[in-house]
């Protein structure tokens, strides 16, 4: 019972950290309180596999600061459709962006709900691409008619869930802002009745039904809000003094970013350690020199024995496809003071050795070039005079440490057996007599 007891405070704990983000989210039917009498059992998303949360997210998601509150209305319509046309470029057929930028843009406001959510949420789910279709769900906001059984409640009627009507991308976004009120109605009761993994705001809820089991994607979306935030208000936010002696610039845009994994892991089975920090990041996003200085390399990290191998900028895309050593496609910039600062894992890049950058400058984008198996994160690496410096501790504020992860507590629990099997192994031979 005490078990359980702890559960129900830890849940009804994290509900208060959504009240801020979905203050502009009015509850479904009025100004009712939500439901607490919810009985989960007829709405939640089918997946194959097991039930399972990412291992790419945080154990305690109270560890994220409070979301930042969308602007002060009237919102300047050219500059949103300009920031979100930018978010979907890379995943979004360049034609169709106007359409769902305005889309979203008018449906968020004739539902009374923030814009810069819903565009952050269209972009997590499918991309920017309203023709998706696929078992994760349908159209522009992945809604998944065989998520709602039969017996449901729901603030829509059923036919609007036919695959034909969600195909169509205004329908998408209108029966997706009804079903995303509903979950922030019922989220609060929801996160106690039904067992589930830690999450902070009902965009959970939307991913998953009644049943979270991960936050994995609710991060993401409110990843991609915090970057259409902050290129919305034309912010660049710069530390003050770094240890390093000069101020330094986030990678990624919206910050807090989250590490995954950091310095001294284990890579290959322990045949390697880990050198930097990987950053959670979607295909395509912008990666920015974290401070001034000279590009000292530019190319990629070829396999087996083959040192790293400068490319022209108009070849990057011909080694996406090839075997690569596990850096991938990479640039180094050299900083003052001896500092020097790596990328790794890029997708592109557009710069040359020799050429000036400022702290900012987009010097490349995020890619998967080099990964195994991991999902698409930047590696960032920072020595000083070639000691290897933890760049979560460097970028402070900028960065989530990973140590607060599930796959930080996974590799450093492999790290340890490792280590105890080599241990045993040596004193074995050591007390084996020899011929």
């Amino acid at each position: 019972m005490r078990g359980v007891s702890l559960l129900l405070v830890n849940v009804c704990l994290l509900s208060m950290f959504a009240a801020e983000l979905f203050s502009s989210l009015p509850p479904a039917g009025g100004d009712a309180p939500p439901d607490a009498t919810v009985a989960p059992g007829h709405r939640q998303r089918r997946i194959k596999g097991p039930d399972r949360r990412s291992v790419h997210e945080l154990k305690d998601p109270t560890g994220w600061p409070a979301e930042p509150a969308a602007p002060v209305a009237p919102l300047d319509d050219a500059r949103f459709d300009t920031v979100m046309g930018t978010l979907c470029r890379p995943t979004a057929p360049t034609a169709v962006i106007p359409e769902v930028t305005r889309l979203v843009r008018e449906t968020a406001a004739a539902a009374g709900v923030d814009p810069f959510l819903l565009g952050a949420l269209v972009f997590q789910q499918s991309g920017c691409r309203p023709k998706q279709n696929n078992a994760n769900g349908v159209g522009l906001l992945q809604i998944q008619p065989a998520m709602f059984d039969a017996g449901a409640t729901l603030p829509i009627p059923r036919n609007d869930l036919a695959v034909s009507e969600l195909l169509d991308p205004a329908h998408n976004l209108t029966a997706g802002v009804a079903l995303l009120k509903m979950w922030q109605h019922e989220h609060e009761a929801l996160d106690v009745a039904a067992p589930e993994a830690p999450h902070r705001t009902a965009v959970a809820h939307f991913i998953w039904g009644e049943r979270v089991w991960g936050a994995a994607g609710e991060d993401r979306v409110l990843t991609a809000r915090r970057r259409m935030l902050e290129a919305y208000a034309g912010q660049t936010t710069s530390l003050g003094e770094s240890p390093f002696g000069f101020a330094l610039v986030s990678p990624l845009d919206g910050v807090p970013r989250l590490g995954t994994s950091g310095p001294g892991e284990d890579r290959d089975g322990g045949k390697r350690a880990h050198r930097g920090l990987d950053i959670d990041a979607a295909d395509g996003e912008p990666v920015h020199a974290i401070a001034d200085g000279v590009v000292q390399f530019a190319g990629a990290d070829m396999p087996g024995r083959l040192t790293a191998q400068p490319l022209a900028i108009k070849r990057v895309k011909r080694f996406l496809s090839r075997r690569l050593g596990p850096g991938g496609i990479f640039v180094r910039v050299e900083h003052a003071y001896g500092v020097r600062s790596g990328y790794f894992h890029l997708a592109t890049f557009n710069v040359v050795p020799g050429q000036l950058v400022r702290a900012g400058d987009v010097i490349g984008t995020v890619g998967r070039s080099g990964v195994k198996v991991s999902p698409t994160h930047l590696h960032l690496e920072v020595q000083q005079d070639d000691k290897i410096a933890d760049p979560a501790r460097v970028l402070t504020s900028f960065v989530i440490p990973p140590e607060g992860t599930i796959s930080h507590e996974q590799a450093m629990a492999q790290k340890k057996t490792r280590l105890a099997q080599e241990r045993r192994r040596n004193r074995h031979h050591r007390l084996v007599p020899t011929s």
